[in-house]
């Protein structure tokens, strides 16, 4: 796997190396400190991007969008300071599949960071944490294919192409997740498909 590591801190940056390459003997880290030199390597085979949003010469939702148009096969995970509910939301919306608070201890880190390399959405445990009681709904087989290139922000079309499926067939299994999951929107869709471990699974 080729992994892209955007952050215009140095030493962030070789720690995630080493922490990624501890994890994986298959791993090779591509490194950028900017939005330029982000996007210029961004469709170069790279299969995932850690992204840092308190880029100094960028705004990261911004950069998270600009990667996604460039390469939009490209699952981005944001690595930030800023772990608001709202933040998270956006990035979400933006396309982003998980977010890892920068603030999680180096175990914590970890188990996100073997979450994420495994296919599966991270989010911070005040919008993933499951409940016990909390039903789990039934999705079909292709249902759940759908949802999780949902919730590696791929857009319809590509989603469509993925599954060998005609776009309106997968717009009609979106609103059906929906349904399901009794949400409004891919960015409730993912957190709730989080919260129940629906994606990975």
């Amino acid at each position: 796997m080729k992994i892209l590591l955007v952050d215009d801190h140095t030493l962030f940056r070789a720690g995630l190396r080493m922490l990624l390459a501890a994890l994986g003997k298959d791993v090779v880290v591509i490194e950028a400190s900017n939005a330029d030199e982000a996007i210029a390597v961004a469709g170069d085979n790279v299969q995932l991007c850690l992204l840092d949003l308190a880029l100094k010469t960028s705004d990261g939702i911004d950069l998270l969008a600009r990667l996604k148009q460039t390469a939009p096969n490209l699952i981005v995970v944001i690595v930030s300071a800023s772990d608001d509910a709202q933040t998270i939301r956006a990035c979400i919306d933006a396309g982003a599949m998980s977010f890892i608070p920068k603030s999680a201890s180096p175990e914590a880190l970890t188990h996100a960071l073997r979450q994420v390399l495994g296919g599966e959405v991270y989010l911070p445990d005040e919008l993933s944490s499951a409940s016990a009681t909390a039903p789990r709904p039934h999705l079909t087989p292709r249902q759940r294919d759908v949802l999780r290139y949902l919730s590696q922000g791929l857009p319809t079309k590509l989603i469509a192409r993925r599954l060998e499926l005609s776009e309106h067939t997968v717009k009609e299994h979106i609103g059906s997740i929906f349904h399901a999951l009794n949400v409004r929107n891919r960015t409730e869709a993912v957190i709730c498909a989080s919260r129940l471990a629906l994606v990975g699974t």
